[in-house]
Formats: C-alpha cells, sequence, structure tokens
C-alpha cells in the first residue's frame, strides 16, 4: 500500500496495575521515578492521540516536551478541548446543560498547544469528537461549521456518532469534504441512534477509532473503564484489517491513522499491534515481554509476520 498507515492507541498515559493501569501488562513494573512512559511508548508505536487535551489544552510548553522527547517522524493526533465539542456539563453516556461560549482567548489556547506540534511537523490531525447526544439538527449544523471553520491551517477529523449524520450521508460528506477535513469511522457497539457509515476515507485522511464492542456496560457501568472492557481477538482483527487496507488503497489518500481507544487492561495496546502485524506494517521495536504472557494471541503463528509487524 502506497498510503502511510500509522497504528497507536487513545492516550498512552494509564498508570497501575490492569484493569485500570498498564503497568506490567504493557509497560514494565519497577520503572525508575524520572521515567517518561511517552519515550518508553514511542520506541514501539509511531503515533498517538493525545486524550488529556479534550479537559483542557496543553500548554505550549507540554506539547514543545511532546515533541522533543518523541523520534522525527512520530505523529500526534489532538482531541479538541471539549468547550468546543460538548455542552458544559457531561452527563452518564450524555451530554446535558448548555453551551459556553467560545472566544478568541479560547481559541488562542487551544492554537498555542497545536503550534510547536505544527512547526516540528508532528501535528497528524486535530480530533473534533461530539458527544452521541449531538444530533443534525440546525444549531448542531452551525456550530459543526462554525468550530471547524476556527482552525483552517491544520488537519481535522470529525467523530458523529448519532444516526442523523449518516442518515443524511451525502449532506455531511459534502460539509466534511468542504472543510478539508477526515470523518472518522468508529467500531463500537450498535444502538438504535447509533450512527452507520460506511467503512472508506471521507477527505483526503482516513482516520478510524475502535472503542470496543462491549455492548453490556456500555451505558451501564460504575467505572468509566469497564466501557472500554473488551479485547478484540484475532479473528476480529483480521477482519478489520482487511477493511482498512481496502479504505487506505484509494488513490490520493495522504495517510491512515488506527487508533485503539479499548484502553482497559492494555487491551489497545496488544490490538493495536496485532493490528500492525496483521497489515504489515512495521513496530519500531517487539512488545515488551509482559504483553505476550497478557496476551498469547500476540504471537501470530502463520500470518506471516514477525512480532514487530515485520513481514517475514
Amino acid at each position: 500500500m502506497g498510503t502511510d498507515i500509522r497504528i497507536g492507541t487513545c492516550g498512552y498515559a494509564y498508570p497501575g496495575p490492569p484493569p485500570k493501569g498498564w503497568f506490567g501488562a504493557f509497560y514494565p513494573e519497577g520503572m525508575p521515578s524520572r521515567w517518561d512512559p511517552l519515550e518508553y511508548y514511542a520506541r514501539i508505536f509511531t503515533t498517538v492521540e493525545i486524550n488529556s487535551s479534550f479537559y483542557g489544552p496543553p500548554s505550549e510548553r507540554t506539547a514543545a516536551a511532546w515533541a522533543s522527547k518523541t523520534p522525527r517522524d512520530f505523529l500526534f493526533t489532538l482531541k479538541l478541548w471539549q468547550k468546543f465539542t460538548h455542552p458544559s456539563r457531561i452527563g452518564h453516556g450524555s451530554s446535558a446543560g448548555s453551551w459556553e461560549p467560545v472566544g478568541p482567548a479560547d481559541v488562542d489556547k487551544m492554537r498555542a498547544a497545536l503550534d510547536p506540534l505544527q512547526d516540528a511537523g508532528k501535528l497528524g490531525a486535530l480530533v473534533l469528537q461530539y458527544p452521541p447526544s449531538f444530533d443534525r439538527a440546525p444549531q448542531n449544523l452551525e456550530r459543526l461549521e462554525s468550530t471547524l471553520s476556527l482552525f483552517p491551517y491544520c488537519p481535522k477529523a470529525i467523530e458523529l456518532r448519532h444516526k442523523s449524520w449518516s442518515d443524511e450521508l451525502e449532506k455531511t460528506r459534502e460539509i466534511v469534504e468542504r472543510h478539508r477535513a477526515a470523518w472518522i469511522v468508529i467500531d463500537e457497539p450498535k444502538f438504535a441512534a447509533s450512527i452507520r457509515q460506511p467503512f472508506e476515507p471521507v477527505g483526503s485522511l482516513f482516520y478510524f477509532r475502535a472503542h470496543g464492542r462491549n455492548a453490556r456496560t456500555w451505558w451501564r457501568h460504575s467505572e468509566s473503564w469497564e466501557r472500554y472492557d473488551y479485547c478484540y481477538s484475532r479473528a476480529e482483527i483480521r477482519q478489520l484489517a482487511a477493511k482498512i487496507a481496502n479504505a487506505s488503497s484509494r488513490p490520493g489518500l495522504r495517510a491512515s491513522f488506527v487508533f485503539f481507544n479499548n484502553h482497559a487492561r492494555a487491551s489497545a495496546a496488544a490490538n493495536a499491534v496485532m493490528m500492525a502485524q496483521e497489515l504489515g506494517v512495521p513496530l519500531r521495536a517487539m512488545p515488551p515481554e509482559a504483553m505476550l504472557a497478557q496476551f498469547p494471541e500476540l504471537i501470530p503463528g502463520g500470518s506471516g509476520v514477525d512480532l514487530a509487524g515485520r513481514r517475514r
């Protein structure tokens, strides 16, 4: 495939042991106090989706540090601050409350976080993730287009989750393409109001997010990690890999991003390795030994690739 395919996880800082944390499953136990999880992560993967920016823009200094401690060709995607994409109060499984007005100072804060990564050539995309309740109402159409217009200088990817957007498939596609953005393809449990998308790129960027398929705990859970407590099987990864390979083969596509958000028990990291194996996308290094004990499916057997994703 001619398209550059990047595979990684949504977030990288998950301290503590499983099920919440990644220590002992992806990160080795007993690391020194000054050890940096991003530097370790970047020894294996070539991209990461930053989720912490959803709760507030990182400082320019923080973003510059991310750029300096990762390899030259490492790419970041950042979730846009929730003030731009969500009502002021986020409830259990949905958003409620009034929308806070977005002012020039808010835009400047977000741009200051993006600039160091863009200057270093490490900004893959700005991710606009909207809540499941964000339907295709006229006021939401206006919000979406207004927000897209605030960041014309960087690649953008939009995650829409309400079925009203796919009910008006061509009209939604037109908005996305007009703003030179990408429409994120998502894999998650499907409910009556869930979006139904074709598995194909919209725009010059293909962006895929895998949230897991744990329908049982999606809306009913005691802690947030339980929603994402799902590990894709080798067969499921193989099926998804075939679709991703097909989508990534479209002429004119600039790049493809594949991110796993099923972070409980470090399943996201394990599934990212499996996806690299199935697509033949090289990882920087072999996954840690702890992962082989936790995830025996990482040993691909007859798949024709080694543990680092290189074709034999």
